[in-house]
């Protein structure tokens, strides 16, 4: 017989989170969600299976208030739409993942979920295509990525790239006043679309940059060309995966993404790194460098998708349907 409770208190979901397994992306990690937690403060709702043997599936979950909708936790939205990729599930059985979907709260909304490579559950949508790029599949070549370019697209590439990082451009990694930078380029890019226009995500980052720092995995990167500051980008380093997160740039340097991007990949495959993760966000820019595509998926409970399909009918905004733009990341 297979029982179903609910957990709410913060240890005990801290208990159940680290019973997931440790994931390859350091959003994984309880402590950076918890960065989130603390100024976003959605009410945690861990929904458990349990039988015979013990735990059958744990979905964590929280509750957003004003929306009155169950999301993963912690719940970290802009424009109602959750932000983190690749929240962990936990199934003892893959056969079980049906039945722990089934047992949502009826208006339950669940973004950025990883296919393991088995068959995936019917309940699942496609979401968006995450950008990935594997090191090891170039045996950690630039010249082995560069081959996935024609000739002539590279060339206009590394030409646009030197005309940008003329001679005497450096590089500073990790300066902690440069995360305020970012968002101040951010901010001017985007306005209010920016995700930096919530101040619970601002400083929901902001911790996030002091305990990656603290753990030495921050990869937060500044571009000084001319003695001003271009560009900007967030990102780090844990268990053999690099992770851009966002950034920002300077609007004076059209097209100092293309030196940010580049920086990034080189520096991925010197280091060694098993994967490089730009998240999600049909950029233009994620296709024509040749990145590897994934597929993401997500969940809308039954009643919920009733619920958007009649405001679909009627003419109704489709807020919580509307395909997630992820501002910010740098590619622009």
């Amino acid at each position: 017989m297979i029982r179903k409770r609910i957990v709410t208190g913060l240890d005990e979901c801290r208990v159940l989170w680290n019973s997931l397994g440790r994931g390859r992306n350091v959003s994984d990690l309880w402590e950076f969600r918890l960065c989130f937690y603390r100024h976003f403060k959605n009410e945690p709702f861990f929904l458990v299976l349990e039988d015979s043997l013990g735990i059958l599936g744990i979905l964590p979950l929280c509750h957003l208030k004003k929306e009155d909708l169950f999301v993963f936790f912690p719940g970290e939205t802009w424009q109602g739409k959750t932000w983190l990729e690749r929240t962990p599930i936990y199934c003892r059985d893959h056969e079980a993942l049906p039945e722990l979907l089934a047992a949502c709260p009826p208006r339950t909304y669940l973004r950025y979920i990883e296919a393991d490579g088995t068959t995936l559950p019917a309940e699942l949508d496609l979401d968006e295509i995450g950008y990935l790029l594997h090191p090891p599949q170039l045996h950690f070549s630039m010249d082995e990525y560069y081959k996935r370019f024609s000739w002539k697209k590279l060339k206009a590439i590394k030409k646009e790239i030197a005309s940008i990082f003329v001679p005497g451009s450096s590089w500073h990694v990790n300066r902690p006043a440069d995360y305020d930078l970012l968002v101040r380029m951010n901010q001017s890019r985007f306005g209010p679309q920016s995700y930096f226009h919530d101040s619970r995500f601002r400083e929901g980052f902001r911790d996030v940059v002091a305990w990656l720092h603290q753990r030495g995995w921050l990869r937060m990167v500044s571009l000084e060309i001319r003695g001003q500051i271009a560009a900007v980008d967030l990102g780090a380093v844990f268990d053999g995966t690099y992770v851009v997160f966002l950034g920002g740039t300077h609007a004076d340097y059209c097209g100092v993404a293309k030196v940010m991007n580049m920086h990034h990949i080189e520096l991925a495959v010197e280091q060694g790194v098993s994967r490089v993760d730009f998240l999600c966000g049909d950029f233009y820019w994620k296709k024509l460098w040749h990145l590897d595509p994934q597929p993401l998926y997500k969940f809308l409970s039954p009643s919920l998708r009733s619920e958007l399909q009649s405001r679909e009918e009627s003419s109704e905004e489709m807020d919580l349907v509307l395909p997630a733009v992820q501002l910010g990341v740098s590619a622009y």
